[in-house]
C-alpha cells in the first residue's frame, strides 16, 4: 500500500509521462505521414494520425498536473524517465512498414502507456493524488478505444519492439510508478 506520491514524485512522474506522450505522438505523426504517402495505407495512416492526436491531448491533460512550485522547476520541462527510453523509442521508430508500425503502436506502445496509467491508479491515494489518479483513469479509458482495423501483421516487429521497450524499463520506468522508498 502506498502513502501516495509526494510532490517531487508527482513532478517526476508527470514530467516523464508528458515526454512519453509527446514523443509517441511525434513518432506516430511521422509514421502516419509516411504511410499516407504510399498507396494502400490510408487506414493505417488514419489510425496512427488519430492516435497521435489523442496522445497530444493526453500531454495537454498532464501539463495541468505538473506541480508549479519553484522547488519543482527541474521537472517543468518534459523529459524521459531514463535516457534508455529515448534510445529505445528511437530504435522502435525505425520499424518498417505501415501495418507493422500500427501493430507496434497498438500492441506495444498503447498498452505500455495504459499500464503506466493503471499503476498510477493502483499506487495513488485519494488524500494527495486525487487529480493525478482521476486523470490517469480517464486517459487509460481513452486508450481503451484503440482497435486495429488493419488486420493481421507480422508479429516479429511487435515482439522486437516489446523487448526493446521492456529492456528500457517501460514507458516511464518502474521506479517512478512505485518509488523504491515505498514500503
Amino acid at each position: 500500500m502506498s502513502h501516495g506520491y509526494s510532490v517531487a514524485q508527482t513532478a517526476r512522474l508527470v514530467c516523464a509521462l508528458r515526454w512519453a506522450c509527446g514523443r509517441l505522438s511525434e513518432m506516430l505523426d511521422g509514421w502516419a505521414a509516411q504511410a499516407s504517402a504510399a498507396p494502400g495505407n490510408a487506414e493505417a495512416a488514419a489510425s496512427m494520425s488519430g492516435l497521435s492526436r489523442r496522445l497530444v491531448s493526453h500531454r495537454e491533460t498532464l501539463d495541468g498536473l505538473q506541480p508549479d512550485s519553484e522547488l519543482m522547476a527541474p521537472w517543468r520541462q518534459a523529459a524521459p524517465a531514463d535516457p534508455a527510453l529515448a534510445e529505445a523509442l528511437d530504435e522502435i521508430a525505425g520499424v518498417a512498414g505501415p501495418r507493422e508500425r500500427l501493430a507496434v503502436a497498438e500492441e506495444v506502445l498503447v498498452p505500455g502507456l495504459s499500464d503506466a496509467y493503471r499503476q498510477i491508479g493502483e499506487y495513488a491515494t485519494p488524500h494527495c493524488d486525487a487529480a493525478l489518479a482521476s486523470a490517469a483513469r480517464a486517459l487509460r479509458q481513452d486508450l481503451r478505444r484503440e482497435d486495429s482495423p488493419v488486420g493481421v501483421v507480422r508479429p516479429a516487429a511487435v515482439e522486437a519492439a516489446a523487448g526493446v521497450l521492456s529492456a528500457a524499463g517501460g514507458i516511464v520506468g518502474p521506479s517512478l510508478l512505485r518509488p523504491d522508498d515505498w514500503p
